[in-house]
């Protein structure tokens, strides 16, 4: 049954509205994000996974119009909504992409997938040494079905890999691709104003912004400081962050 990109992706981001439809270059996010999936020589199926709230019907809309598999399921537990759809589209392994990250790396998608499968692994992962802008998540599709979504905390719900991650009972056989370098200081990924501010900059002063891959993104960064600083003040993973914390104090709907 092979690999499938699963891309979480809906239009009520609460830092960043409307973020997937946003437009760059005359094409929305989602776009760009489905079209460099499409690179990957690991992937069999690429489907949209977004919620039945009413106003992501812009963005089913959309991927119907342009031929690109489209689900919807639970507005706030993400991992039901993986797990509904897993029954839809049925596959050996997920490939996990969030619907921010406009400039992903399909050759990192691709190396994550070879890394997976060459240590027989159960869930894969980047190094956060990677910059925040390719991230992408490898898991055993059986297994992710599997989770009782009763027995998990709120977070392990929103965030769909989270207990996949934590792995507290060492239940899951997971690894991390390592990088060669030390990229965190580069954040190209989408969350907050700012963030849109740099990626929207990238995509106007290239011209060949569809080729560009993971090196030439860090040279353009490198060669325009002030581009990069923009957004250097947000905190990475910071979503997560916060769900953490409100599970600590009990303010789970804060």
């Amino acid at each position: 049954m092979g690999t499938t990109a699963f891309i979480q992706a809906r239009m009520g981001s609460s830092r960043l509205p409307g973020k997937v439809m946003k437009p760059l270059n005359g094409q929305p996010v989602i776009r760009h994000i489905v079209s460099r999936l499409e690179s990957c020589k690991y992937i069999d199926k690429i489907v949209v996974l977004t919620s039945t709230n009413p106003e992501n019907k812009v963005l089913v809309d959309y991927l119907t119009a342009e031929g690109i598999s489209v689900f919807q399921g639970d507005e706030n537990n993400v991992l039901a909504r993986f797990q509904a759809a897993l029954q839809h589209y049925q596959c050996d392994t997920v490939l996990r992409i969030t619907g921010d990250s406009p400039l992903l790396d399909f050759e990192i998608c691709d190396q994550l997938i070879h890394y997976f499968n060459l240590h027989g692994a159960d869930y894969a992962y980047l190094s956060e040494q990677f910059a925040e802008g390719v991230d992408c998540e490898v898991v055993k599709a059986s297994l992710l079905a599997k989770l009782d979504l009763a027995k998990l905390r709120p977070s392990e719900q929103e965030h769909v890999t989270l207990h996949f991650y934590e792995n507290k009972e060492n239940r899951f056989h997971c690894v991390e691709l390592p990088n060669t370098q030390d990229d965190s200081h580069y954040r190209f990924t989408l969350d907050t104003q700012e963030d849109w501010q740099v990626v929207e900059a990238v995509y106007q002063r290239n011209s060949n912004i569809n080729n560009m891959d993971y090196a030439a993104v860090k040279t353009y960064f490198d060669q325009h400081p002030e581009i990069k600083v923009i957004n250097q003040h947000v905190v990475r993973n910071e979503g997560l962050a916060i769900s953490l914390a409100q599970e600590l104090t009990g303010n789970l709907n804060e």
